[in-house]
């Protein structure tokens, strides 16, 4: 179509379209020839720095001209640019429309839309995820300030732990009775005591964290067993229970009972059993109240103690002494004063009391 040289000029009769900004480009309404004179050879093509001219020109069949007519402006095939710029053409004959298309900046806002929607979901599941979970600083706020209340409480060591899953906390509250003074001071504590306790730090974690149910358990490490356990579930009440009498050597709760249902009848009512050990062929234990009984403690004979403490003997013993071939010996203070010294053989199934000379 045109011949090679920088300086020819050829007359051109068709219509060319110009290179904007624009992504599309639409024929003029009114369409006409007119001769322009064109300067071809003059402008060259570089992409990343490689002169293409030569390729587009093979390619397409038009080199980039100058038309001096139109003040010595520069255009270049609009299809050449547009492909080197990644875009696509496409051209209606019936409206002379020439439309550039950025195919991947489309592509770019399909993937974005898509993502988009993607991360909206995404959020609605981790808010619906948020109504069931509990922040672990939260739980352990909680502990820490439920360890600070009742980390001792009268006088009875306490190392509560909570632990949380979905809907659910768990409340392991540890204590260890191998120490006399920490075992008779859970003995005095009492149910109501206990009671309160539970209560207490079932109602605190409730009150933070409402749509969870609670389990906890009061775990004794020396006789290795829950002696108390509870649950609150959500928007109910708390449920206490006590473990039931088991066979076995170290279970004290019916012996706690025991004791404090044979003082009570006879007008002391804080009696408790402060030890219990089993040594070679010897049952120990020991029995402690305050001295504001002191009276009621008077008016008992030698025999009548003896007689109540038969009867704890006979408990102990069947739950201590598998072979029945163990002496029980015990005391019993008032006020952390001695008051008397039971001895009982083996042999026997009585025992005999004698009172100390204070």
């Amino acid at each position: 179509m045109f011949k090679d040289g920088r300086n020819k000029k050829v007359l051109v009769t068709v219509m060319v379209l110009i290179l904007t900004l624009s992504t599309v480009a639409i024929a003029a309404n009114n369409i006409y020839d007119k001769k322009l004179t064109a300067t071809h050879g003059r402008i060259k093509f570089e992409v990343d720095g490689k002169d293409v001219t030569k390729d587009i020109e093979n390619k397409y069949g038009t080199p980039a001209f100058v038309v001096k007519e139109y003040g010595e402006r520069s255009y270049v095939p609009v299809r050449a640019i547009a492909e080197l710029m990644g875009l696509e053409i496409d051209y209606d004959d019936e409206t002379h429309t020439a439309e550039i298309i950025d195919v991947k900046s489309k592509k770019y806002e399909e993937e974005i839309e898509k993502r988009d929607k993607e991360i909206a979901e995404l959020k609605k599941e981790i808010e619906k995820l948020k109504e069931n979970v509990i922040e672990e600083t939260d739980i352990k706020a909680i502990e820490k300030k439920l360890n600070d209340k009742y980390g001792t409480y009268k006088d009875v060591d306490f190392d509560i732990t909570l632990r949380e899953s979905k809907n659910r906390i768990d409340v392991d509250i540890v204590m260890d009775l191998r120490d006399i003074r920490q075992e008779n001071a859970w003995n005095v504590m009492g149910h109501n005591n206990r009671k309160t306790m539970v209560e207490d730090i079932a109602d605190t974690i409730a009150s933070k964290f409402p749509n969870a149910d609670i389990y906890g358990s009061i775990y004794d490490e020396f006789y290795k067993r829950n002696v108390l356990n509870f649950t609150m579930k959500k928007n109910s009440s708390i449920s206490i229970s006590y473990d039931d009498r088991i066979r076995e050597p170290y279970d004290r709760y019916y012996i706690d009972k025991l004791v404090e249902d044979e003082f009570y009848v006879k007008g002391i009512y804080d009696a408790t059993i402060s030890r219990i050990s089993v040594d070679g062929y010897e049952i120990y234990f020991e029995i402690d109240f305050s001295s504001k009984y002191k009276s009621a403690w008077e008016k008992l004979s030698e025999g009548d103690v003896a007689r109540i403490l038969d009867r704890i003997a006979d408990e102990i013993i069947y739950d201590y002494d598998y072979y029945y071939d163990n002496d029980v010996k015990a005391y019993v203070y008032m006020g952390n004063i001695e008051q008397g010294k039971y001895f009982r053989d083996y042999r026997d199934y009585r025992g005999t009391f004698t009172r100390t000379n204070n």
